[in-house]
């Protein structure tokens, strides 16, 4: 005679299921983020952040003070700045950070701007635009680390080539809880992305 398994334990195991993949998620994300792809590209792209009336966020700085280095050092000729028009705010995160740019030297057009994307998906569809339009092939993706594994594979999915290059120096520290409290969030909106294309 067979028996039943309780209801409690088939729970039991998908509730640990659920957990066990939640936390491969997390250490794929946390491993991805330590890794610097760097290389020659067409172009360096760099994912918004806020800005405080026409002021970079420290966040956002320290996205486009690496996005400086790498195209001081010659890895990419062009630099793609993403970002939209925040709530309550006139500038767009990607005017402000190309005013940052023009500032410190980089000429005006060298630097491209999307200004309508509100998420990294809608930005980096916009960013394919301009590569199509501008004859341009790779890219190199700047942001937070805990960033870099869903902005790949939003990459792949748009045919984008693209290479990762974590921010080094940022306000959000390697190792933090802060640090942890993003790749956290950023496990949860990666499986939205994966279900929903959001």
């Amino acid at each position: 005679m067979k028996t039943k398994t309780p209801k409690k334990l088939v729970s039991m195991i998908i509730i640990i299921l659920i957990l066990a993949g939640f936390t491969g998620l997390i250490i794929k994300i946390y491993s991805q983020s330590n890794i610097n792809e760097v290389r020659n590209a067409d172009a360096i792209v760099v994912m918004g952040a806020s800005q405080w009336s026409g002021r970079p966020s420290p966040v956002l700085e320290a996205r486009l003070n690496h996005a400086l280095s790498l195209y001081n050092q010659n890895l990419a000729p062009k630099i793609i700045l993403t970002g939209g028009v925040g709530e309550g705010q006139k500038l767009s995160e990607s005017q402000v950070g190309k005013n940052y740019l023009i500032n410190k030297d980089i000429n005006n057009q060298n630097i491209f701007t999307e200004e309508t994307g509100r998420t990294s998906w809608q930005s980096l569809n916009e960013v394919k635009k301009i590569l199509n339009e501008q004859d341009l092939d790779s890219v190199i993706l700047v942001s937070n680390g805990f960033h870099m594994m869903r902005l790949k594979k939003m990459s792949k999915d748009l045919r984008i080539k693209a290479f990762t290059s974590p921010v080094k120096e940022s306000p959000i520290k390697k190792g933090s809880i802060e640090e942890f409290k993003y790749i956290t969030r950023e496990t949860l909106v990666y499986i939205l992305y994966l279900l929903f294309k959001i």
